[in-house]
C-alpha cells in the first residue's frame, strides 16, 4: 500500500533536514572555535576517554617536574654548603696540624684558638642554613633550627638524628617512584658535648625529674622472667583480641576488626605498667621513663661526647686551652695532655672530611638520577601531547572545508524551506 504524503509530513521532514544540517554547522563551528574534535563525551567515547586519560597522565608528568624541580634546587643548595663545609675544614685541618708542630709559642697559639673558635661559629651558621623556608640540616625538623651553642659552649643538635629513620624527607618523581633528598646535621657536622652525667650501679644514663626523682633517660634491659602484657590497638586505640578459635580480630564489642594484621600497633607493659620493646635479639628493654630504683647508687661526672668536624673543632679549641693553661700554671703534664688531645683531633678531622665527601657523592648521584628523571619527565610529556593532539586536535584545513559545506548545506536547507513552505493554492490558480 502506497502511503499518502501530506503537506505536514514534507514540511516535518524538510524542517528535520534542516535541523540536522545546523547542528553540523554549529558542531563544525564549536570545533573550529575550539580547536578541539571532541567537545561532549557522547561525540566519542573511545576517543574521549583515551583523552581524559592522557590529561590526566600530563598533569601527574606536570606535578613530577615541579617535584623534581624544587627538590634538585634543594640539593645545589646542599652541594653548595657542603663545599663550603669542606673548605672550612680544611683550613682548621691545617691548622691543627700546625698547632701540633709544638713550635707555637702562646702567643701563635691563642691566634690559632681565635681562628678555630670562628670557623666553629661559621660553620654553626652554615648547619643552620634555611632553604625555601626550611632548615636543610633539619632532617625531617625542617621548622626547628638545627644547631645551638649554650653558655657551656656544648654544641647542641635538635634536628632529627640520623639514627633515626624519620629523618628521611623523599619527593616523588615518577609513579611510585620517591628520592630521598635531605640528611642530618649530626651527620654531616656531627656535635659536641661536656655535661655532668649521671649513671647508675650498672652504668645506664638517669636523669632527674620535676618531682626531684630519677628516671632512666634509654632503654634498659629488661629481667628475663617479667611478666608482661601484650595489647593491640587499631589506628583509632580501640583494642584488638585475636578469638583462639577462628584466629580473627574482635573489638570489644564483638565486631570483627577487617583492616591488615599489620597494621595493628603492638604495646607491651610489665605488671607495673611500665612500657617495654623487643630487641632484635628477641630479649626486652624499658622505655625510657621508668623510675630508677631509689636505693640504688648515683654517680655524676663530666662526661665529653665529640663527633664529626664540629665535635674535632671544639676539642681542638679545649685542647689549645688546656696547652695554654699548663704553660701558665708551669703544669708541663697539663701541657703534654692538651697536646696528646690536640694529636687526636687530626684523625677527627680526617674522618669528618672522609664523612661529607661520602654524603656529598651520595647527593650527587641523586642529583644525575633527578636530571636523568626530568629528561624522561620531558620526553613523555612531549610524547603525549603529541599523542593528545593526534586525538583531539583539529586539522583546519580539513574543518574549514568541512563547515563551508555544512554553511551552504544550511543555507541550501533555509531556502528549500523557505520556498516549500511559501507555496499556496494561489500558486495554481490562473
Amino acid at each position: 500500500m502506497v502511503e499518502r504524503i501530506s503537506t505536514a509530513t514534507r514540511y516535518a521532514r524538510l524542517v528535520a533536514d534542516m535541523q540536522t544540517n545546523m547542528y553540523n554547522y554549529n558542531k563544525l563551528t564549536l570545533q573550529l572555535s575550539s580547536g578541539k574534535k571532541y567537545t561532549n563525551i557522547t561525540d566519542n567515547p573511545i576517543a574521549s576517554v583515551n583523552i581524559l586519560n592522557t590529561n590526566r597522565q600530563l598533569g601527574q608528568i606536570e606535578t613530577f617536574e615541579q617535584n623534581v624541580g624544587m627538590a634538585s634546587a634543594e640539593l645545589s643548595a646542599l652541594d653548595d654548603l657542603m663545599d663550603l663545609a669542606t673548605g672550612y675544614l680544611s683550613k682548621a685541618w691545617d691548622k691543627a696540624v700546625q698547632a701540633n708542630t709544638q713550635t707555637y709559642g702562646d702567643s701563635s697559639l691563642k691566634a690559632l684558638k681565635v681562628e678555630i673558635d670562628e670557623i666553629t661559629k661559621t660553620m654553626v651558621d652554615l648547619a643552620n642554613t634555611e632553604y625555601n623556608d626550611n632548615y636543610i640540616f633539619s632532617g625531617a625538623n625542617t621548622k626547628v633550627v638545627p644547631y645551638e651553642i649554650d653558655n657551656d659552649g656544648n654544641i647542641i643538635y635538635n634536628g632529627t638524628k640520623y639514627d633515626n629513620p624519620d629523618y628521611i624527607r623523599q619527593t616523588e618523581v615518577a609513579d611510585g617512584v620517591f628520592e630521598t633528598i635531605n640528611t642530618t646535621g649530626d651527620k654531616v657536622f656531627g656535635y659536641y658535648s661536656n655535661k655532668d652525667v649521671t649513671r647508675d650501679a650498672n652504668g645506664y644514663e638517669v636523669v632527674k625529674g620535676a618531682d626531684g626523682k630519677y628516671y632512666y633517660k634509654n632503654k634498659t634491659p629488661c629481667p628475663v622472667g617479667t611478666a608482661l602484657t601484650t595489647t593491640l590497638t587499631d589506628y583509632d586505640g580501640k583494642v584488638v583480641t585475636q578469638n583462639a578459635t577462628d584466629r580473627k580480630y574482635y573489638y570489644a564489642d564483638g565486631t570483627e576488626y577487617t583492616g591488615k594484621v599489620d597494621n595493628l600497633q603492638k604495646t607491651i607493659k610489665d605488671n607495673d605498667g611500665n612500657l617495654v620493646t623487643q630487641n632484635a635479639d628477641g630479649t626486652y628493654s624499658w622505655v625510657k621513663g621508668k623510675q630508677v630504683d631509689p636505693a640504688m647508687a648515683l654517680t655524676t661526672q663530666k662526661e665529653e661526647e665529640a663527633a664529626g668536624v664540629l665535635g674535632a673543632l671544639k676539642k681542638l679549641s679545649n685542647s689549645i686551652q688546656k696547652v695554654l693553661d699548663g704553660h701558665a700554671n708551669s703544669n708541663d703534664t697539663m701541657a703534654q695532655e692538651g697536646y696528646t688531645e690536640m694529636n687526636s683531633t687530626l684523625d677527627m678531622f680526617a674522618n669528618a672530611m672522609n664523612t661529607i665527601t661520602t654524603e656529598q657523592t651520595k647527593f650527587g648521584g641523586v642529583a644525575n638520577r633527578m636530571e636523568m628523571s626530568e629528561s624522561t619527565l620531558e620526553t613523555n610529556s612531549e610524547n603525549l601531547t603529541s599523542y593528545l593532539s593526534d586525538i583531539q586536535s583539529v586539522d583546519y584545513a580539513e574543518a574549514i572545508t568541512n563547515w563551508l559545506n555544512a554553511q551552504y548545506a544550511y543555507q541550501a536547507s533555509l531556502q528549500v524551506s523557505s520556498a516549500s513552505m511559501n507555496l499556496s493554492l494561489l500558486n495554481y490558480l490562473q
